[in-house]
């Protein structure tokens, strides 16, 4: 299994951990589970630290494949070379030895310049980019799609409306950004 995957289901591991812990997020028994459950499910060495309460959680988990960072605080990843616009929340940050990815959240109100700051970008990056752009159509409006891929080397930018993290409506008042750098 790939280091990412292997990631990934650690992660997905943690989450569902997290969601099913009573008390505080920040509960090193909790902590001391999850590394435990993951380990075995992964046969690696794994350092979870969870932190915060109530809306403010944040999961950090460390193996020998990578690290991920999931939550409100999480920052941008060193070593990530796909710029991105000010003003995001970053929700999620995977770093791994093929690649990084890392997800933001930004105001529905600036999908277009952001759509504008990729399509500058990558027209002037010096590498081959491919738009692929996908709009639905319903009842309730548009739901637009904008997905970037560079040829040659693995890396991809995907901008959509989606709704917004925290939030109890399920309706697409937010602008999605996930930028994913091939290793």
């Amino acid at each position: 299994m790939r280091s990412t995957t292997k990631m990934v289901a650690a992660l997905i591991a943690v989450l569902a951990l997290l969601a099913a812990a009573c008390g505080s997020a920040s509960d090193t028994a909790a902590e001391n589970l999850a590394e435990q459950l993951i380990e075995a499910s992964s046969d690696g060495d794994v350092d979870v630290n969870i932190s915060g309460d109530g809306d403010d959680v944040t999961i950090e988990m460390e193996t020998e494949d990578g690290s991920v960072s999931i939550g409100v605080g999480t920052e941008l990843p060193d070593g990530l070379d796909i710029p991105v616009p000010d003003g995001g929340e970053v929700l999620t940050s995977f770093v791994a030895d093929d690649g990084i990815s890392v997800s933001l959240s930004y105001d529905n109100g600036r999908f277009d310049e952001i759509y504008g700051f990729y399509e500058d970008w990558t027209d002037s990056s010096g590498d081959e980019w491919e738009r692929q752009t996908f709009n639905m159509e319903s009842d309730e409006g548009t739901v637009r799609n904008t997905m970037w891929v560079e040829s040659a080397g693995g890396s991809a930018i995907n901008l959509s409306d989606c709704a917004a993290m925290g939030t109890e409506t399920t309706e697409d008042d937010a602008a999605c950004l996930i930028v994913s750098q091939g290793g």
